[in-house]
C-alpha cells in the first residue's frame, strides 16, 4: 500500500501490468519468507502440531475415526468446540494416516493468504516498489509476537482456525481495498467455514462497505451483497450444528478468572496496555498509505474495525459499567486479528506516504510513538534489556525512512529510492532481531506431538488405561489427556464457554485443588491434596487411575503405601507417574 505519486493518475490496467511482472512469484515468495520467520522467531517454539491449542481442537476429529480415543471424556461430550470444519479435516487426516501433512498444509494456507494479501496491496498501491515493500511488510509481520492486543497474532506457526481465519480476513480486506469483488465472494464464506466468529466480523465489514457504497455511489453492489449473504448463511449453518453454550455473565467470569489476557483489559499490566495503544495507533496510521481518493474504503473496513476495537478496549480497560462487561461478552478482542496486519502497514507508512514538510514530521512522530509502544509487548524476545530492543528496532526503520525523505526532498527519483529504502529496512530489521536474540533458525517438525518424552509417556498410558476410563490428574498437566488419548476429570486447557458445562468445570477444578493453579503454576493446588483426597476423587468419578507429578514426593510415597500399582513411570519432561487401583 502506498500513496505512490503516480497511483492516483495511472490507469488501473497500467498499474496491474507494472505490478504483475512477478506473477504468482511474489505471493509465494512472501509466504515463504513469513514461514521461515515464523519458524525462526524466538517468540514461539517453531512449528507445532499436536500441542498447545490442539489439546482442545484435535480430539474430536481423532475420536470420530478412533472412538476409543478420548472415550467418555466429559468435556468433549458437554462442550464441543465450534470449529466443525477443523474436526472434519482432522478426521480426514487421521483416517488416512496423514494428519501431519493435513496440518502442515493448513498452516501453509494461512501463509499463502498472507502472501497474496500483501502482494495484492503492494501491487495496487505501490506498483513501483511492490516486491521490496511486500518483503518489508512480511519481515516486520514475521517478527511480531504471538500474542498482541488480547489475541493471538496471524503469525503463529501452528494449524489453528484462529490463525488461518485471521490471514483470510486480511485477504478479504485486501480484496475490498483493491475492489476485487470475485475474491470477496469466495473468501468471505470461506472464512465462516474456518471460524464462525471471524465470519461474523467479515459480515459486519461487508455490510458496512455495502452501505457506504450505496450512499456514496447511489447503487447497490450486488457482488458484495452476494458475498455477505453467502457468508451469513455459512455462519448460520455453523451456529446451528455447533451452538456455543454461553451467556454474558458466565463469559465475563471466564474472562476475569481464566483468560484475562484475552478479554479482560482491566486486569492488564502497563506494558499490555501500552502495546495495545501502539497497535491502535499504528493501525490508524495505515490510512495514510492509501491515496486520498481511496481512503473511504479503508474507513469502511479497517477504520470501522479499529474504532470498534478501540472503543471496546477502552470500555473494558476503564471498567465502564455495563459497556465494559458488554465488550468482554462480545469478545471485541477478536478484532485485534483484523488490526494486526494493518498495524504492520502502519509501521512502514513513513516510507509510503506522500506527506512532506511538517506533515511528514508529524507522521514520523506519530509513527515513532506507535512503534515504540508496540515494541513494549511482552511477546517480543530480546537477549538484552527492553531499552536495547526499543533502540535497535526503531533505528532499523528510522534510518531508511529518513534517508528516503531526504532523497525525496532533493527530488531524487522515488521509483528507485523507495525500493532501495524498503530492502535496507528489511535487512536492518532482521539484523536488529538477530542481534537482540530474537531469531534462531529451526527446521519444522511436522510430527504430531513433536516432543519424544511426551509421545512415549502417552503410548505407555494408552496401553495401561482401558478405553473409556478416566484419569485423575493435575489440571496443570494439560498434555496428559491428549497424549494418552484417555479422558481426564478436568484440566486448565479444556475450559467451557459457559452454561452448565462451566458450572461443572468449576466444581471439578475446586475438587482438584482450585482454578488458581491454572493461572499461577506455583499456587497451591493438586499437588497439595492428600492421597485420601485423590482416592476419594477416583471413587467419585469411577476412575481406577491417578497421575501424580514427580515433584510431589509426599503423594508418590502415599500412593505406594496405599497399595496402588505404578503402571507408567515419568519420561524426561513428561513428569507424571501413573498409578492403578489395586485389584483393578
Amino acid at each position: 500500500m502506498t500513496t505512490d505519486e503516480k497511483t492516483t493518475t495511472t490507469r488501473p490496467e497500467d498499474r496491474a501490468s507494472r505490478g504483475s511482472r512477478w506473477g504468482w512469484t511474489l505471493p509465494l515468495l512472501l509466504a515463504a519468507i513469513l514461514g521461515v520467520l515464523e519458524l525462526s522467531s524466538r517468540t514461539g517454539l517453531g512449528y507445532l502440531a499436536g500441542w498447545a491449542d490442539h489439546f482442545v481442537l484435535s480430539t474430536e476429529g481423532i475420536n470420530w475415526v478412533r472412538p476409543d480415543a478420548y472415550a467418555n471424556d466429559w468435556f468433549m461430550e458437554s462442550a464441543p468446540q465450534p470449529h466443525w470444519f477443523f474436526d472434519l479435516l482432522t478426521s480426514f487426516g487421521e483416517s488416512l494416516h496423514i494428519l501431519p501433512l493435513v496440518y502442515g498444509l493448513y498452516w501453509a494456507a494461512g501463509l499463502l493468504a498472507f502472501g497474496a494479501a500483501t502482494a495484492m496491496l503492494a501491487r495496487h498501491f505501490v506498483p513501483s516498489a511492490s516486491a521490496s515493500v511486500g518483503v518489508l511488510v512480511t519481515v516486520v509481520a514475521g517478527l511480531m509476537p504471538w500474542m498482541l492486543g488480547g489475541t493471538g497474532t496471524p503469525v503463529i506457526a501452528i494449524a489453528l482456525p484462529a490463525v488461518l481465519s485471521a490471514n483470510m480476513i486480511y485477504l478479504l480486506i485486501a480484496g475490498m481495498l483493491t475492489e476485487r469483488r470475485l475474491l470477496v465472494v469466495i473468501v468471505g464464506p470461506a472464512i465462516s467455514v474456518v471460524h464462525v466468529q471471524q465470519g461474523s466480523i467479515a459480515i459486519v465489514l461487508m455490510v458496512a462497505l455495502l452501505i457506504v457504497e450505496a450512499v456514496r455511489d447511489r447503487r447497490v453492489d450486488w457482488w458484495l451483497a452476494l458475498a455477505g449473504g453467502l457468508t451469513a448463511a455459512v455462519v448460520g449453518f455453523g451456529l446451528l450444528i455447533r451452538p456455543v453454550a454461553s451467556n454474558l455473565a458466565d463469559f465475563v467470569e471466564i474472562c476475569d478468572t481464566m483468560i484475562p489476557y484475552h478479554c479482560a483489559a482491566h486486569t492488564w499490566d502497563e506494558r499490555d496496555i501500552v502495546s495495545t495503544l501502539g497497535l491502535i495507533l499504528l493501525t490508524s496510521l495505515s490510512v495514510f498509505a492509501l491515496p486520498r481518493a481511496r481512503r473511504w474504503l479503508w474507513l469502511s473496513t479497517v477504520g470501522l474495525a479499529t474504532l470498534g476495537y478501540a472503543g471496546g478496549f477502552a470500555m473494558d480497560a476503564l471498567s465502564v459499567p455495563v459497556l465494559g462487561p458488554l465488550a468482554q461478552g462480545v469478545n471485541v478482542y477478536r478484532l485485534a486479528a483484523v488490526l494486526i496486519p494493518f498495524a504492520v502497514w502502519g509501521a512502514v507508512t513513513p516510507l509510503l506516504s506522500r506527506a512532506r514538510g511538517w506533515r511528514y514530521v508529524a507522521l514520523l512522530a506519530a509513527w515513532g510513538l506507535g512503534w515504540l509502544m508496540i515494541l513494549t509487548a511482552w511477546g517480543f524476545v530480546s537477549a538484552g534489556p527492553l531499552i536495547s530492543r526499543l533502540v535497535f528496532y526503531t533505528l532499523a526503520l528510522l534510518i531508511p525512512f529518513l534517508g528516503f525523505a531526504v532523497l525525496r526532498q532533493l527530488r531524487r527519483d522515488h521509483v528507485r529510492t523507495r525500493p532501495a529504502a524498503a530492502l535496507i529496512a528489511s535487512v536492518l530489521v532482521l539484523a536488529a532481531a538477530a542481534g537482540n536474540g530474537g531469531l534462531a533458525l529451526r527446521a519444522p517438525d511436522f510430527a504430531i506431538t513433536p516432543f519424544a518424552d511426551f509421545r512415549v509417556w502417552g503410548e505407555n498410558a494408552e496401553r495401561a488405561v482401558p478405553a473409556g476410563e478416566s484419569i485423575v490428574a493435575s489440571p496443570q498437566q494439560v498434555w496428559i489427556k491428549f497424549v494418552s488419548e484417555r479422558a481426564v476429570i478436568a484440566d486448565c486447557k479444556n475450559v467451557p464457554y459457559g452454561g452448565e458445562p462451566w458450572a461443572q468445570w468449576k466444581k471439578r477444578l475446586a475438587e482438584l485443588g482450585g482454578y488458581e493453579q491454572c493461572l499461577e503454576p506455583r499456587a497451591p493446588g493438586y499437588s497439595e491434596l492428600s492421597v485420601d483426597a485423590l482416592i476419594d476423587l477416583a471413587d467419585e468419578y469411577d476412575s481406577d487411575f491417578i497421575a501424580v507429578a514427580t515433584d510431589a514426593p509426599v503423594q508418590l510415597e502415599g500412593m505406594e503405601r496405599a497399595g496402588w500399582d505404578q503402571v507408567v513411570d515419568a519420561e524426561g519432561d513428561a513428569y507424571a507417574v501413573l498409578f492403578r487401583r489395586p485389584g483393578s
